[in-house]
């Protein structure tokens, strides 16, 4: 019995100790700068910046406009779940910013981190993003 009851304990804390996998940890806790959008660069007057913190909780600046939520990683690709945003008025280049960076995080994107840059390869968008500090 207590054979039994240690095997059983043992699985549980080996299922339970998997937590998120070492691409969730490389993106925790950082706080990213837009800096690219399919490779070109952005006007560094648009501030867009994107917050990876625990359990995947995401928020930052898409364009103009703040939002905030939750994401899942599997497969080696972030996917938001539906976030939530502030809805203030953009200029059109904010908006355009914006956008693309609403929709690669709504349908799903490819991770490439390299450490000091991350890269979301979406269906539509690339974003690239630089390391701007530890949150």
């Amino acid at each position: 019995m207590k054979i039994a009851i240690l095997s059983a304990s043992a699985l549980l804390l080996t299922a339970c100790s998997s937590g998120p996998s070492t691409v969730d940890s490389n993106l925790m806790h950082h706080h990213w700068n837009l800096s690219a959008i399919d490779g070109e660069a952005i006007d560094t007057n648009i501030k867009s910046d994107l917050e990876i913190a625990e359990h995947l909780t995401i928020n930052g600046l898409a364009g103009c406009n703040r939002f905030f939520g939750s994401a899942t990683i599997e497969n080696n690709r972030l996917l938001a779940d539906p976030l939530a945003n502030t809805k203030m008025l953009c200029a059109p280049e904010e908006q355009a910013i914006e956008q693309a960076v609403l929709t690669t995080l709504g349908t799903g994107a490819k991770i490439n981190n390299k450490g000091e840059q991350l890269e979301l390869i979406g269906e539509q968008h690339t974003l690239t993003y630089t390391l701007a500090d530890w949150m």
